[in-house]
């Protein structure tokens, strides 16, 4: 008899995982995409019935905040912050406005300036940002001049029932490139999980964040970390779990080339120059504003001082590429490393780089 019943056993438990072989895959996530805040936005969904839903309240979000925070909308607050720099007036400004400009002034404080809400006149003076169509190398005496523009303590921010700002000096212009696309990103997860909405991924110019997990038992959704020196070739994947987010800064993308060398976008706010020396960085970040400052700010830092900035970020970790064609070579903070999976045939090396 009880061989018999460990044979039944046995055939029953052949029976489930013959049938759990058999149970069809769950359908890979819908993905939406549009054009918003001068970038590529998307949504990734596990419900493909919510999708067009989850789009829609995620694209009213944006568009909301672009009109506060669009450096090339005439109409919007900031070009009004902007356009009164330098007057004894301040100017009422929205909460999401004030929330944005004392989180970047924040990171402003942390980084010692490398990252520098008021670059961009500096990016201008280099060819960005609707800068001269051939550009130069900027006279070293125009950088001072605008550097002397981008002291972070002449921008008067005041909150309460009204929040204002006022920039002391003419010519001050504040640009929220470096955080406003992951701060519109953190807002449309918050309104997408208040509105019950799950299992979906936000992305936003490559500012992430997940919500759930891509499919049942999965545990979060699973990105990758760019090759910078191969398109559209990964470095590594790792999972994303449920509230983080992911940003990269790179220099593949927006660049100028003066007399035959490349410049990519990325500014030290201390010295006016492009970065050099740094191919990309990725971050994963409890929320995805932090984790597009810190992206820029780490690849000014770089991993030693970048680490130790770190220390005052909790839930925190970042991947630095250098800028070596030749050799793909990966620094991490002990937690990304641990998440991190090669992909394929790209052979790396990894360095841990401790905080």
């Amino acid at each position: 008899m009880r061989c018999h019943r460990r044979f039944v056993r046995t055939a029953a438990t052949a029976v489930l995982l013959l049938l759990a072989a058999c149970r069809p895959a769950p359908p890979a996530p819908v993905r939406l995409e549009w054009l918003t805040m001068g970038t590529v936005a998307a949504v990734q969904c596990a419900d493909a019935a919510a999708a067009p839903h989850v789009r829609d309240l995620a694209q009213r979000t944006f568009q909301s905040l672009d009109n506060d925070l669009s450096a090339w909308n005439p109409a919007s607050t900031l070009c009004a912050v902007n356009a009164a720099a330098g007057t004894p007036r301040p100017v009422a400004v929205p909460p999401d406005f004030a929330a944005v400009l004392q989180a970047a002034l924040g990171f402003c404080a942390d980084s010692e300036g490398a990252f520098n809400p008021l670059i961009g006149p500096v990016m201008q003076a280099w060819g960005f940002n609707g800068g001269a169509l051939h550009p130069v190398c900027p006279a070293a005496e125009d950088l001072v001049a605008l550097l002397a523009r981008t002291h972070w303590h002449d921008i008067h921010l005041t909150t309460g029932a009204q929040a204002t700002v006022r920039l002391a000096l003419p010519g001050m212009q504040l640009d929220f490139g470096a955080i406003a696309k992951g701060y519109a990103v953190d807002l449309a997860w918050e309104r997408l999980k208040a509105a019950g909405h799950t299992n979906l991924l936000i992305d936003l110019g490559g500012n992430l964040r997940a919500l759930g997990e891509a499919a049942p038992g999965r545990g979060g959704w699973r990105t990758g970390v760019r090759n910078p020196f191969q398109a559209h070739a990964l470095a590594g994947k790792f999972l994303m779990r449920d509230g983080e987010a992911v940003a990269t800064s790179g220099n593949y993308e927006r660049f100028v080339e003066i007399d035959g060398l490349r410049y990519a976008h990325i500014m030290d706010g201390r010295t006016g120059q492009p970065v050099t020396g740094m191919a990309g960085v990725t971050v994963i970040a409890p929320d995805a504003a932090t984790a597009d400052a810190l992206s820029t700010a780490l690849f000014i830092l770089g991993p030693q001082r970048g680490a130790a900035l770190l220390r005052t970020r909790p839930g925190c970790e970042a991947l630095w590429i250098p800028d070596t064609p030749e050799r793909l070579t990966v620094l991490a903070t002990p937690g990304f490393a641990a998440r991190l999976t090669p992909v394929g045939d790209t052979p790396y090396r990894l360095t841990v780089v401790t905080p």
